[in-house]
């Protein structure tokens, strides 16, 4: 079955609209736009494009961009290099060191049906493969009984409660269910301060 892409900015706006939390952001469709962002650098700027997936891969993300200036920079970069994309989104740029990076997924199965995947995030996901895999809904016992058994579920539990992170689980999977989608992807699903926030969100479609 072939799917659509769901662009990063309509993912987080229905994330966000459906109780999780995100960063600020914004969309830019030109350079000149950089000056109207309304909120303070640092910024995080990434290409919103279609064809373009996984965008670390091809030089299309850049981080901790100081200024307004740079900003408009960083914008006529992308969008010279990749002249038919939808433009850029910026959003306020948050020190992951200071947090934990947690990976949450959900996708179909063609066994079990609707399945969630949580477990440490960023670069760590294709590495090490540290989820748990669960079909929803999913309560806080069952996340942390799962977390304390794989690599890094200690460090999860650590910075957000089981029980906030199984309303995070079951807020996304609504999400999930309400847009029609056939796959979601938050990573990171940044972990600070006893709150999550989706940094970054890639969904797909069915045709």
């Amino acid at each position: 079955m072939s799917s659509e892409i769901v662009l990063e900015h309509d993912v987080l706006t229905a994330l966000r609209e459906g109780g999780l939390k995100t960063p600020r952001f914004t969309v830019l469709e030109r350079p000149e736009e950089a000056s109207d962002v309304p909120f303070d650098p640092p910024y995080t700027v990434k290409l919103l494009h279609s064809g373009v997936a996984h965008r670390a891969r091809v030089g299309a993300i850049y981080t901790a961009v100081p200024s307004k200036e740079r900003l408009e920079r960083r914008v006529a970069e992308l969008l010279e290099r990749w002249p038919d994309a939808v433009g850029v989104i910026v959003q306020e740029h948050l020190d992951v060191v200071k947090g934990i990076e947690a990976f949450l997924g959900i996708k179909e199965d063609d066994t079990f049906g609707t399945v969630v995947l949580l477990g440490l995030g960023g670069k760590l996901v294709e590495e090490l493969r540290a989820y748990i895999v669960r079909r929803p809904p999913v309560d806080g016992e069952d996340v942390e009984r799962g977390l304390r058994r794989v690599p890094g579920g200690e460090r999860l539990l650590s910075e957000i409660g089981p029980n906030r992170l199984a309303e995070v689980v079951n807020a996304a999977h609504g999400v999930y269910k309400e847009e029609g989608w056939s796959e979601l992807d938050v990573n990171p699903l940044l972990l600070i301060d006893g709150e999550a926030i989706a940094l970054d969100g890639l969904a797909r479609k069915a045709d």
